[in-house]
């Protein structure tokens, strides 16, 4: 039986994350940085205001046996800073709120076009713009499905 280790997919994840320019230009011209990136999370060393933007892939689960088509399970959380409201008459818009559904937008385009092969069929996604201000943080779960080839060899 041939698997896939949920590593495979996250450093593939990770490449194309650092180098997807749409990314890298969003980040620079809203905070003035580069998109910090963060394989697995350490509750000590968990990513700060000043890590922000940022965003953290955690491999989750797979599912391999004798079915027709493993999957795959990975997430991603990521995180703007921006302390800073508009004002605009009775208005106040907390703009962290929509960078953050901006830049995950931004991440969900890039993991859809890593391996069109094996493309995403499932995302569940949520945005949390209450909790951690100034930080808005954000999660999506994304899972692949990758046919069972029997004598062949699987790579992502």
């Amino acid at each position: 039986m041939q698997t896939i280790p949920l590593a495979v997919i996250a450093n593939r994840w990770v490449e194309a994350i650092k180098d997807n320019d749409h990314i890298n230009e969003f980040c620079k011209a809203k905070y003035g940085k580069d998109l910090s990136i963060f394989v697995g999370y350490d509750d000590a060393g968990a990513p700060l205001e000043e890590d922000c933007p940022c965003v953290i892939v955690l491999m989750d689960n797979k599912s391999e046996g004798l079915a027709d088509s493993y999957s795959y399970t990975l997430q991603l959380v990521w995180g703007v800073c921006r302390k800073e409201a508009e004002r605009n008459g009775r208005v106040i818009t907390y703009t962290g709120a929509f960078e953050t559904d901006e830049l995950g937008q931004l991440l969900i385009e890039c993991i859809m076009a890593v391996n069109p092969n094996y493309p995403v069929i499932n995302i569940d996604y949520e945005t949390d713009n209450v909790s951690w201000r100034p930080v808005y943080p954000g999660k999506a779960t994304f899972t692949i499905e990758i046919p069972h080839v029997i004598g062949g060899q699987v790579e992502y």
